[in-house]
């Protein structure tokens, strides 16, 4: 059946918009929908790899990273060269990173390959292309030296589009590109995110203690401003945390049918894990709104919350010691 004219025919507004290639099938990337980490979420969808298996295999469901200075949450999500690289290898790609600015030449360079990877259906991740220095993905570009790009800012279902004045420095229109690789074996890349998460228990347990001790200092919240800021960012990086421990959880069960020895150890590693998921949930991990930001204002709730890391601790600590006896039953 035809459209009527200036109906809503897909095909006219690419025509309209100079549009030459865009990809339908990524759907729009959004917080709250279970993949809260955005690099190993634009990550996965890029490379249609599980979302869980870039967690676990990266050693970043394992981990707690926190800025106890400046309570920025996007120091909890992973972003670090080696977590990067683990996730990568995880996916059968290889990250190329090719920060702006470019002079005339390169740029040119860089809008050829673009397009060859939306061509080969591998589209490129790109870092703070709307908003904050998060990840999103290139999904398209237009006859007119434009891109189509999803990121979990964009206004509405539809992806932003963007020029090469976004393009401005690593952390603001970067792009990385996913070169194919060989695939590795699924059990040491299992057994080396395993080995990332235990080589980090301490400084994830110390981060944790100090994330405890940061909330119970009264005098640091006493400016309403600073603490309204700073109770959205407790409030985010509950959610990361929580993300985290729900893919490593379902990681781990998920290891049972690559290691037969150490099941019981998995198992009683993703149940601590998912202890943690539950303690968190009770402090609150549900959209941000005024009651958490005036919840977190309240000396008594904030000493709670405090409380409540504290206790997950604990069993982040009985989750650490059951990683560390299955690894010991694995080989190599």
């Amino acid at each position: 059946m035809g459209h009527a004219p200036g109906g809503d025919d897909p095909e006219a507004r690419l025509r309209r918009s100079g549009l030459t290639k865009l990809l339908r099938d990524v759907a729009p990337l959004q917080f709250g929908a279970g993949r809260e980490c955005s690099f190993p979420a634009a990550l996965a969808t890029a490379t249609k790899t599980e979302y869980d298996w870039l967690m676990g295999a990266s050693g970043a469901a394992f981990d707690v990273t926190i800025d106890l200075a400046g309570f920025d949450p996007l120091a909890a999500t992973p972003r670090d060269a080696e977590t990067m690289r683990l996730a990568a290898r995880a996916a059968m790609v290889k990250l190329d990173d090719v920060p702006p600015p470019y002079d005339e030449d390169l740029r040119a360079l860089v809008g050829s390959r673009i397009r060859e990877a939306i061509d080969d259906k591998v589209p490129p991740l790109i870092r703070g292309a709307v908003g904050p220095p998060e990840f999103g993905l290139i999904v398209g570009y237009t006859d007119d030296d434009r891109y189509l790009v999803r990121t979990f800012f964009d206004k509405d279902s539809k992806p932003s589009e963007i020029g090469w004045p976004d393009f401005i420095d690593a952390d603001h229109g970067g792009p990385v590109f996913l070169d194919r690789a060989a695939e590795a074996d699924r059990a040491t890349i299992a057994r080396d995110g395993i080995d990332a998460g235990i080589a980090r228990a301490k400084a994830s347990e110390t981060a944790l203690a100090g994330w405890a001790t940061a909330l119970r200092d009264d005098a640091r919240w006493t400016d309403t401003k600073h603490a309204g800021t700073a109770a959205f960012s407790d409030h985010a990086m509950r959610v990361v945390l929580a993300d985290k421990r729900r893919a490593a959880a379902r990681f781990l069960r998920g290891l049972r049918t690559l290691f037969t020895g150490p099941g019981g150890d998995l198992l009683r590693a993703a149940e601590s894990y998912g202890f943690v998921v539950e303690r968190l949930e009770k402090l609150g991990t549900k959209p941000f709104d005024a009651s958490v930001a005036m919840r977190f204002l309240d000396v008594g709730q904030r000493r709670g919350i405090a409380n409540g890391l504290e206790a997950v601790l604990g069993h982040e600590k009985e989750a650490h010691d059951a990683l560390r006896a299955a690894r010991a039953s694995m080989r190599a």
